[in-house]
């Protein structure tokens, strides 16, 4: 009895670990901050104040969103932002690496100094682009309806095999890219460009967002759990209409 004990024990620690790393989502839904449970999807509202906010990344733990001309920074453990960078009037892409966050406005792609704000453009061409995600060290780039990857350090890129007309969402992990163009979630291997589906019936999903080995997307007004490896999902909580930007961490 005790052997087992000790064994059950063992076993709630890890369960109490793994609960304790576990990433959470958050989302701008009108003018509300969120903080969503990537197991079950409850929520509770972390701040106010975020009309308009279309753009959410997270780095170096810390929540990154564009409102307006500003870029903010957010401590997501009670929604308190401090603003950032400025001069981000019509962003429409943001996203983060390990050690970078980069924005997409009016065709240029800039990288922004995690530390202080600054930023600069990067090498290369971007005039079409509507997408831009991270893949480990790789900027993952839809352009004109054509995917590259590029090294945002020296702007080098790779067209890859296949169109993406249509695409309306993206997403990445260290090794993995997402992408939902027209009814159906691709999972998309960076380096060669072959892709697989992960099931249909997504047809205009804007939000979505990789973590913690699962693919969330805001279906319908429903949060979903998507297994990218068997394509099976699990309705989370609903009531997430509005909902303009979404990310993880």
């Amino acid at each position: 009895m005790k052997k087992l004990f000790v064994l059950l024990t063992f076993a709630a620690a890890l369960t109490l670990a793994a609960a304790a790393n576990a990433a959470t989502l958050y989302a701008v839904q009108g003018d509300t901050l969120y903080a969503a449970s990537t197991t079950d999807g409850s929520w509770e509202a972390r701040s106010t104040t975020w009309s308009g906010t279309q753009l959410l990344t997270a780095y170096g733990g810390h929540i990154f969103g564009i409102q307006g001309d500003n870029m903010y920074k957010v401590n997501p453990a009670d929604g308190s932002w401090t603003p950032f960078s400025t001069t981000w009037q019509g962003a429409t892409g943001l996203t983060a690496s390990s050690d970078a966050i980069y924005g997409l406005q009016n065709n240029i792609v800039y990288r922004v100094n995690p530390a202080d704000g600054t930023w600069a453009a990067i090498q290369g061409n971007y005039v079409g682009t509507t997408h831009i995600a991270m893949v480990g060290p790789h900027l993952m780039v839809i352009q004109n309806n054509t995917l590259y990857r590029v090294n945002p350090a020296t702007g080098a890129y790779q067209a890859l095999p296949s169109t993406y007309a249509g695409t309306t969402a993206i997403a990445g992990t260290n090794d993995t890219l997402y992408v939902v163009q027209g009814d159906v979630l691709y999972a998309v291997n960076p380096m060669s460009g072959e892709y697989r589906s992960v099931g249909n019936q997504y047809s205009g999903v804007t939000e979505m967002v990789a973590c913690d080995g699962a693919v969330f997307v805001i279906y319908q007004n429903h949060l979903y759990k998507v297994n990218p490896a068997t394509g099976t999902y699990a309705t989370l909580t609903s009531s997430w209409a509005g909902t303009s930007a979404l990310t993880c961490l």
